[in-house]
Protein backbone atom coordinates (compact mmCIF):
# COMPACT_ATOMS: atom_id res chain seq x y z
CA UNK A 1 0.00 0.00 0.00
CA UNK A 2 1.10 3.54 -0.80
CA UNK A 3 1.43 5.96 2.05
CA UNK A 4 -1.58 8.30 2.48
CA UNK A 5 0.52 11.35 1.73
CA UNK A 6 1.28 9.90 -1.73
CA UNK A 7 -2.20 8.77 -3.03
CA UNK A 8 -4.31 11.65 -1.71
CA UNK A 9 -2.98 14.16 -4.32
CA UNK A 10 -3.74 11.63 -7.07
CA UNK A 11 -7.37 11.24 -5.88
CA UNK A 12 -7.84 15.00 -5.75
CA UNK A 13 -6.40 15.45 -9.23
CA UNK A 14 -8.60 12.67 -10.62
CA UNK A 15 -11.74 14.24 -9.08
CA UNK A 16 -10.92 17.65 -10.57
CA UNK A 17 -10.36 16.06 -13.99
CA UNK A 18 -13.76 14.35 -13.85
CA UNK A 19 -15.45 17.66 -12.99
CA UNK A 20 -13.72 19.44 -15.88
CA UNK A 21 -14.75 16.76 -18.38
CA UNK A 22 -18.36 16.93 -17.12
CA UNK A 23 -18.36 20.70 -17.46
CA UNK A 24 -17.22 20.32 -21.07
CA UNK A 25 -19.56 17.55 -22.12
CA UNK A 26 -22.13 16.86 -19.42
CA UNK A 27 -23.64 20.32 -19.22
CA UNK A 28 -23.65 20.72 -23.00
CA UNK A 29 -25.46 17.43 -23.37
CA UNK A 30 -27.93 18.40 -20.69
CA UNK A 31 -28.52 21.84 -22.20
CA UNK A 32 -28.79 20.27 -25.62
CA UNK A 33 -31.45 17.91 -24.32
CA UNK A 34 -33.31 20.84 -22.81
CA UNK A 35 -33.08 22.77 -26.07
CA UNK A 36 -34.31 19.81 -28.09
CA UNK A 37 -37.32 19.41 -25.78
CA UNK A 38 -38.06 23.15 -26.00
CA UNK A 39 -37.83 23.08 -29.79
CA UNK A 40 -40.28 20.19 -30.12
CA UNK A 41 -42.97 21.79 -27.97
CA UNK A 42 -45.84 23.42 -29.85
CA UNK A 43 -46.20 26.69 -28.00
CA UNK A 44 -49.96 27.21 -28.11
CA UNK A 45 -51.79 30.21 -26.67
CA UNK A 46 -52.01 28.38 -23.35
CA UNK A 47 -48.23 28.83 -22.96
CA UNK A 48 -48.27 32.60 -22.74
CA UNK A 49 -44.78 33.91 -23.41
CA UNK A 50 -43.28 36.91 -21.72
CA UNK A 51 -42.84 40.28 -23.45
CA UNK A 52 -39.10 39.61 -23.75
CA UNK A 53 -39.90 36.72 -26.09
CA UNK A 54 -42.14 38.88 -28.25
CA UNK A 55 -39.76 41.03 -30.24
CA UNK A 56 -41.48 41.08 -33.63
CA UNK A 57 -42.41 44.57 -34.78
CA UNK A 58 -45.98 45.39 -35.75
CA UNK A 59 -46.02 44.87 -39.54
CA UNK A 60 -46.95 47.67 -41.92
CA UNK A 61 -50.35 46.22 -42.74
CA UNK A 62 -53.84 47.68 -42.44
CA UNK A 63 -56.81 45.32 -42.24
CA UNK A 64 -60.48 46.21 -42.57
CA UNK A 65 -63.70 44.23 -43.02
CA UNK A 66 -66.71 44.95 -45.15
CA UNK A 67 -68.69 41.78 -45.74
CA UNK A 68 -71.04 43.06 -48.45
CA UNK A 69 -70.20 44.26 -51.94
CA UNK A 70 -70.21 46.74 -53.55
CA UNK A 71 -68.88 49.07 -50.88
CA UNK A 72 -70.89 52.34 -50.85
CA UNK A 73 -68.94 55.36 -52.04
CA UNK A 74 -69.25 57.24 -48.74
CA UNK A 75 -67.68 54.26 -46.94
CA UNK A 76 -64.99 53.89 -49.60
CA UNK A 77 -63.93 57.50 -49.09
CA UNK A 78 -63.45 56.83 -45.37
CA UNK A 79 -61.55 53.61 -46.09
CA UNK A 80 -59.26 55.47 -48.51
CA UNK A 81 -58.19 57.84 -45.73
CA UNK A 82 -56.02 55.00 -44.43
CA UNK A 83 -54.27 54.56 -47.77
CA UNK A 84 -53.75 58.30 -48.16
CA UNK A 85 -52.30 58.72 -44.68
CA UNK A 86 -50.21 55.55 -44.89
CA UNK A 87 -48.99 55.06 -48.48
CA UNK A 88 -46.20 52.69 -47.44
CA UNK A 89 -48.57 50.25 -45.69
CA UNK A 90 -50.19 47.24 -47.30
CA UNK A 91 -53.96 47.80 -47.10
CA UNK A 92 -56.57 45.05 -47.42
CA UNK A 93 -60.35 45.15 -47.05
CA UNK A 94 -61.82 41.66 -46.68
CA UNK A 95 -65.34 40.71 -47.68
CA UNK A 96 -67.07 37.57 -46.43
CA UNK A 97 -65.56 35.30 -49.09
CA UNK A 98 -62.04 36.67 -48.60
CA UNK A 99 -62.42 36.28 -44.85
CA UNK A 100 -63.27 32.61 -45.20
CA UNK A 101 -60.34 32.06 -47.56
CA UNK A 102 -58.01 33.82 -45.12
CA UNK A 103 -59.04 31.58 -42.23
CA UNK A 104 -58.74 28.46 -44.38
CA UNK A 105 -55.23 29.48 -45.40
CA UNK A 106 -53.89 30.54 -42.01
CA UNK A 107 -55.72 28.20 -39.61
CA UNK A 108 -55.59 24.87 -41.46
CA UNK A 109 -53.24 23.70 -38.67
CA UNK A 110 -55.93 24.37 -36.05
CA UNK A 111 -59.17 22.54 -36.94
CA UNK A 112 -60.86 23.79 -33.75
CA UNK A 113 -60.55 27.44 -34.79
CA UNK A 114 -60.96 26.74 -38.51
CA UNK A 115 -64.21 24.81 -38.16
CA UNK A 116 -65.59 27.24 -35.59
CA UNK A 117 -65.21 30.14 -37.99
CA UNK A 118 -66.45 28.31 -41.09
CA UNK A 119 -69.52 26.99 -39.27
CA UNK A 120 -70.41 30.24 -37.52
CA UNK A 121 -73.61 31.58 -39.03
CA UNK A 122 -73.89 34.99 -37.36
CA UNK A 123 -72.34 37.84 -39.32
CA UNK A 124 -72.11 39.94 -36.17
CA UNK A 125 -70.17 37.34 -34.20
CA UNK A 126 -68.07 36.49 -37.24
CA UNK A 127 -67.04 40.11 -37.74
CA UNK A 128 -65.62 40.29 -34.22
CA UNK A 129 -64.02 36.86 -34.48
CA UNK A 130 -62.39 37.53 -37.85
CA UNK A 131 -60.58 40.68 -36.74
CA UNK A 132 -58.87 38.71 -33.96
CA UNK A 133 -58.00 35.84 -36.31
CA UNK A 134 -56.50 38.17 -38.92
CA UNK A 135 -54.29 40.15 -36.53
CA UNK A 136 -53.23 37.02 -34.61
CA UNK A 137 -52.10 35.34 -37.83
CA UNK A 138 -50.62 38.24 -39.80
CA UNK A 139 -50.29 41.18 -37.46
CA UNK A 140 -50.78 44.82 -38.35
CA UNK A 141 -53.48 47.38 -37.62
CA UNK A 142 -57.15 46.44 -37.59
CA UNK A 143 -59.65 49.26 -37.92
CA UNK A 144 -63.38 49.34 -38.67
CA UNK A 145 -64.46 50.46 -42.11
CA UNK A 146 -66.12 53.57 -40.69
CA UNK A 147 -62.97 54.86 -38.98
CA UNK A 148 -61.06 57.77 -40.48
CA UNK A 149 -57.27 57.96 -40.22
CA UNK A 150 -56.23 61.16 -38.44
CA UNK A 151 -52.50 60.64 -37.97
CA UNK A 152 -50.11 58.42 -39.98
CA UNK A 153 -49.55 55.08 -38.28
CA UNK A 154 -45.79 55.66 -38.20
CA UNK A 155 -46.42 58.48 -35.71
CA UNK A 156 -48.46 56.32 -33.33
CA UNK A 157 -45.31 55.28 -31.50
CA UNK A 158 -43.99 58.80 -30.97
CA UNK A 159 -42.15 58.75 -27.66
CA UNK A 160 -41.99 54.95 -27.59
CA UNK A 161 -40.17 54.13 -30.82
CA UNK A 162 -37.06 53.11 -28.85
CA UNK A 163 -38.99 50.45 -26.90
CA UNK A 164 -40.20 47.00 -28.04
CA UNK A 165 -43.93 47.48 -28.66
CA UNK A 166 -45.78 44.34 -29.71
CA UNK A 167 -49.35 45.62 -29.39
CA UNK A 168 -51.21 48.94 -29.23
CA UNK A 169 -54.63 49.11 -27.59
CA UNK A 170 -56.73 52.17 -26.80
CA UNK A 171 -59.40 52.83 -24.21
CA UNK A 172 -63.01 52.76 -25.39
CA UNK A 173 -64.68 53.81 -22.15
CA UNK A 174 -63.44 55.17 -18.84
CA UNK A 175 -65.88 55.59 -15.97
CA UNK A 176 -63.60 58.10 -14.21
CA UNK A 177 -65.59 59.58 -11.31
CA UNK A 178 -69.03 58.46 -12.50
CA UNK A 179 -71.12 56.48 -10.06
CA UNK A 180 -73.19 54.58 -12.64
CA UNK A 181 -72.32 52.85 -15.90
CA UNK A 182 -74.21 54.11 -18.97
CA UNK A 183 -76.46 51.71 -20.92
CA UNK A 184 -74.54 49.23 -23.05
CA UNK A 185 -71.38 49.45 -20.91
CA UNK A 186 -70.61 46.67 -18.41
CA UNK A 187 -67.13 47.46 -17.13
CA UNK A 188 -65.70 50.59 -15.47
CA UNK A 189 -63.02 50.64 -18.16
CA UNK A 190 -63.23 48.96 -21.55
CA UNK A 191 -60.66 48.62 -24.28
CA UNK A 192 -61.40 49.60 -27.87
CA UNK A 193 -61.67 46.87 -30.49
CA UNK A 194 -62.73 48.95 -33.49
CA UNK A 195 -59.05 49.94 -33.84
CA UNK A 196 -56.03 48.10 -32.43
CA UNK A 197 -52.63 46.82 -33.52
CA UNK A 198 -50.39 43.85 -32.80
CA UNK A 199 -47.47 41.87 -34.11
CA UNK A 200 -48.22 38.48 -35.66
CA UNK A 201 -48.67 35.59 -33.21
CA UNK A 202 -48.51 37.89 -30.23
CA UNK A 203 -49.40 35.89 -27.10
CA UNK A 204 -52.16 38.35 -26.25
CA UNK A 205 -53.83 37.81 -29.62
CA UNK A 206 -53.34 34.04 -29.40
CA UNK A 207 -55.02 34.15 -26.01
CA UNK A 208 -57.95 36.17 -27.34
CA UNK A 209 -58.47 33.80 -30.29
CA UNK A 210 -58.60 30.73 -28.05
CA UNK A 211 -60.81 32.42 -25.44
CA UNK A 212 -63.32 33.71 -28.01
CA UNK A 213 -63.42 30.31 -29.73
CA UNK A 214 -64.32 28.64 -26.44
CA UNK A 215 -66.88 31.35 -25.68
CA UNK A 216 -68.64 30.81 -29.00
CA UNK A 217 -68.98 27.09 -28.29
CA UNK A 218 -70.23 27.84 -24.79
CA UNK A 219 -72.81 30.27 -26.16
CA UNK A 220 -74.00 27.68 -28.67
CA UNK A 221 -74.28 25.10 -25.89
CA UNK A 222 -76.16 27.54 -23.65
CA UNK A 223 -78.67 28.44 -26.35
CA UNK A 224 -79.01 24.88 -27.62
CA UNK A 225 -78.04 25.89 -31.15
CA UNK A 226 -75.39 24.67 -33.54
CA UNK A 227 -72.74 27.20 -34.58
CA UNK A 228 -74.43 27.59 -37.95
CA UNK A 229 -77.78 28.31 -36.27
CA UNK A 230 -76.35 30.45 -33.47
CA UNK A 231 -77.82 33.94 -33.31
CA UNK A 232 -77.26 36.46 -30.49
CA UNK A 233 -80.31 36.68 -28.26
CA UNK A 234 -79.49 40.22 -27.15
CA UNK A 235 -76.73 42.81 -27.07
CA UNK A 236 -75.02 41.14 -24.14
CA UNK A 237 -74.46 37.89 -26.01
CA UNK A 238 -72.21 39.75 -28.44
CA UNK A 239 -70.54 41.99 -25.87
CA UNK A 240 -69.62 39.06 -23.62
CA UNK A 241 -68.82 36.43 -26.28
CA UNK A 242 -66.84 38.32 -28.93
CA UNK A 243 -67.19 42.05 -28.27
CA UNK A 244 -65.48 44.60 -26.05
CA UNK A 245 -66.34 42.97 -22.71
CA UNK A 246 -64.67 39.69 -23.71
CA UNK A 247 -61.81 41.60 -25.37
CA UNK A 248 -61.26 43.75 -22.28
CA UNK A 249 -61.37 40.83 -19.87
CA UNK A 250 -58.73 38.94 -21.83
CA UNK A 251 -56.49 42.01 -21.98
CA UNK A 252 -56.70 42.50 -18.22
CA UNK A 253 -56.01 38.78 -17.68
CA UNK A 254 -52.98 38.85 -19.99
CA UNK A 255 -51.52 41.99 -18.42
CA UNK A 256 -52.04 40.47 -14.97
CA UNK A 257 -50.20 37.35 -16.11
CA UNK A 258 -47.12 39.10 -17.47
CA UNK A 259 -46.82 41.50 -14.52
CA UNK A 260 -47.58 38.97 -11.80
CA UNK A 261 -50.10 41.34 -10.26
CA UNK A 262 -53.82 41.92 -10.71
CA UNK A 263 -54.35 44.59 -13.35
CA UNK A 264 -57.72 46.38 -13.24
CA UNK A 265 -59.34 49.58 -14.45
CA UNK A 266 -57.56 51.40 -11.63
CA UNK A 267 -54.25 50.96 -13.45
CA UNK A 268 -55.44 52.93 -16.48
CA UNK A 269 -58.32 55.18 -15.50
CA UNK A 270 -57.68 58.81 -16.34
CA UNK A 271 -54.46 58.24 -18.29
CA UNK A 272 -53.58 61.07 -20.68
CA UNK A 273 -50.33 59.57 -21.97
CA UNK A 274 -49.60 56.07 -23.36
CA UNK A 275 -48.66 53.48 -20.75
CA UNK A 276 -46.34 50.59 -21.66
CA UNK A 277 -47.01 47.31 -19.82
CA UNK A 278 -44.60 44.65 -21.00
CA UNK A 279 -44.68 45.22 -24.74
CA UNK A 280 -48.36 46.27 -24.79
CA UNK A 281 -48.85 50.01 -25.25
CA UNK A 282 -52.12 51.23 -23.71
CA UNK A 283 -53.29 54.42 -25.39
CA UNK A 284 -55.40 57.15 -23.72
CA UNK A 285 -59.07 57.38 -24.54
CA UNK A 286 -58.72 60.23 -27.02
CA UNK A 287 -56.60 58.07 -29.31
CA UNK A 288 -59.65 56.27 -30.73
CA UNK A 289 -62.80 57.17 -28.74
CA UNK A 290 -63.33 60.86 -29.59
CA UNK A 291 -67.05 61.37 -30.19
CA UNK A 292 -68.33 58.39 -28.24
CA UNK A 293 -71.03 59.42 -25.81
CA UNK A 294 -70.04 59.31 -22.17
CA UNK A 295 -66.68 57.70 -22.90
CA UNK A 296 -64.58 60.55 -21.57
CA UNK A 297 -63.01 61.02 -24.99
CA UNK A 298 -64.64 64.37 -25.70
CA UNK A 299 -65.76 65.51 -29.15
CA UNK A 300 -62.73 67.42 -30.42
CA UNK A 301 -59.67 66.12 -32.22
CA UNK A 302 -56.56 66.67 -30.11
CA UNK A 303 -52.88 65.89 -30.62
CA UNK A 304 -53.21 62.36 -29.30
CA UNK A 305 -56.17 61.50 -31.59
CA UNK A 306 -55.05 58.78 -34.00
CA UNK A 307 -58.32 57.73 -35.62
CA UNK A 308 -61.93 58.81 -35.62
CA UNK A 309 -64.82 56.36 -35.35
CA UNK A 310 -67.86 57.27 -37.44
CA UNK A 311 -70.42 55.17 -35.51
CA UNK A 312 -72.22 54.66 -38.81
CA UNK A 313 -75.40 52.79 -38.12
CA UNK A 314 -76.44 50.40 -35.39
CA UNK A 315 -75.09 47.00 -34.38
CA UNK A 316 -78.46 45.68 -33.23
CA UNK A 317 -78.16 42.13 -31.99
CA UNK A 318 -80.34 40.61 -34.64
CA UNK A 319 -79.27 38.59 -37.66
CA UNK A 320 -82.29 39.31 -39.82
CA UNK A 321 -82.86 37.46 -43.06
CA UNK A 322 -81.53 40.51 -44.88
CA UNK A 323 -78.38 40.47 -42.75
CA UNK A 324 -77.88 36.77 -43.27
CA UNK A 325 -77.94 37.08 -47.02
CA UNK A 326 -76.18 40.40 -47.58
CA UNK A 327 -74.18 41.05 -44.42
CA UNK A 328 -75.23 44.71 -44.50
CA UNK A 329 -75.28 46.47 -41.19
CA UNK A 330 -73.25 43.87 -39.34
CA UNK A 331 -69.76 43.96 -40.82
CA UNK A 332 -66.70 45.81 -39.55
CA UNK A 333 -67.98 49.19 -40.69
CA UNK A 334 -71.45 48.97 -39.16
CA UNK A 335 -70.99 48.72 -35.43
CA UNK A 336 -71.59 50.74 -32.30
CA UNK A 337 -70.94 50.12 -28.62
CA UNK A 338 -73.55 52.26 -26.88
CA UNK A 339 -77.32 52.22 -26.64
CA UNK A 340 -79.80 53.42 -29.29
CA UNK A 341 -80.00 56.94 -27.86
CA UNK A 342 -76.25 57.35 -28.15
CA UNK A 343 -76.41 57.70 -31.92
CA UNK A 344 -77.89 61.17 -32.00
CA UNK A 345 -75.51 62.56 -29.41
CA UNK A 346 -72.52 61.02 -31.14
CA UNK A 347 -73.65 62.43 -34.46
CA UNK A 348 -74.16 65.90 -33.02
CA UNK A 349 -70.83 65.74 -31.25
CA UNK A 350 -69.00 64.83 -34.42
CA UNK A 351 -70.39 67.94 -36.15
CA UNK A 352 -68.46 69.99 -33.62
CA UNK A 353 -65.16 68.28 -34.32
CA UNK A 354 -62.51 70.74 -35.47
CA UNK A 355 -59.88 70.44 -38.15
CA UNK A 356 -59.69 68.44 -41.36
CA UNK A 357 -62.52 66.10 -40.37
CA UNK A 358 -64.88 69.09 -40.22
CA UNK A 359 -64.81 69.42 -44.00
CA UNK A 360 -65.93 65.83 -44.45
CA UNK A 361 -68.96 66.11 -42.18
Amino acid sequence: MFPTAIWRPFVASFTIAILIVYSWFGNDSLNGARRSVHDTVTWSSENISTPQQTLQPIPRKIWQLYFSRPIPWDVRKIILSWTIKNPSHEHRVLDDKAGREFVQQHYSHDPYVLNTYLELGSFILRSDYLRYLVIAAQGGIYTDADTTAVRPIDSWLDGHSDKPVGAMIGLEFDMLQKTELPPGIFMPLQFCQWSFASSAHHPLMNRVVQAVTRELHDLALTTGASLSELRPRNNQDVLFATGPVKWSREIFAYLSHITGTEMTHRNFTGITEPVLVGDVLILPIRAFAVGMRGSGGGVDIVNETLALHGFHGSWKMRDTEKSKTSGKGVDGGKRRRGNEAAGEEQGNGRKRIRGERKEEE
